[in-house]
């Protein structure tokens, strides 16, 4: 599998804070993400889970800590300065244009052009790749209004292949997946983690995080409460 020439990311969360407004909603919290690492994110809804990643791929900024990438501390403006460190955050809730082709989404705010023109053949080309190696078999030419839920899913993991992710944090990936769809996801996730690709895995499924990840890191309340291999974390704890 080909993802680029981004180079790997390490990733330390200093005594992040975060607040809207009076309400306080991450307190200190602190951890680091090593390359090439599959990382469980567990947490009760409402634990911070998804603000911490979404701070990390550009979507929040922190109150008060910081984030280092590779040791240097970065304040991504929004989700595009994160991609162009290799971070990309596929979203629960789907973040496609229904009325664009599938080409189209995965390569949007990132168009290949020769000159003035946009190179429509190159990108059809290296979205039906990206398409292929999740498992969708579907024309790149097609609308994404015309997909069903699970297929829109996998056009969403299928961009951030398309955009050599080296970071990718994936939020509750097997919603709307079939059960083997499910498995083809987890054979990529064996495949990105072998070259390399750090993953960042939200799911309540603790059979999935059981099966993929190599560690689990728990948050509670807004705070980082544990963190252990996987092997060794039981279902009661």
């Amino acid at each position: 599998m080909t993802v680029g020439h981004k180079p790997s990311v390490a990733v330390e969360f200093v005594d992040i804070v975060k607040a809207f407004g009076p309400v306080q909603v991450l307190h200190g919290v602190s951890f680091a993400l090593e390359p090439g690492r599959v990382y469980g994110l567990l947490g009760e809804n409402g634990a911070g889970k998804s603000t911490m990643m979404k701070i990390l791929a550009g979507y929040e900024q922190p109150t008060a800590g910081s984030v280092r990438i590779n040791g240097v501390a970065q304040q991504f403006a929004s989700s595009r300065d994160a991609e162009a460190h290799g971070i990309v955050l596929i979203h629960q809730e789907f973040n496609l244009a229904e009325d664009l082709t599938v080409a189209q989404n995965i390569f949007l705010g990132h168009e290949k052009k020769k000159g003035w023109l946009l190179d429509d053949s190159t990108m059809e080309r290296e979205a039906a790749a990206a398409l292929a190696q999740v498992g969708l078999q579907v024309d790149p030419r097609t609308k994404v209004r015309r997909l069903i839920v699970a297929e829109k899913q996998l056009v969403e993991i299928a961009k951030a292949i398309a955009r050599h992710a080296r970071l990718l944090i994936m939020d509750e990936p097997t919603a709307t997946l079939t059960p083997g769809e499910t498995e083809r996801l987890f054979k990529l996730i064996a495949q990105l983690r072998a070259d390399g690709v750090t993953i960042v895995y939200i799911s309540h499924k603790l059979d999935e995080v059981e099966r993929v990840t190599d560690e689990v890191i728990v948050m509670r309340d807004g705070r980082f409460v544990a963190r252990s291999p996987t092997a060794d974390v039981t279902r009661h704890q």
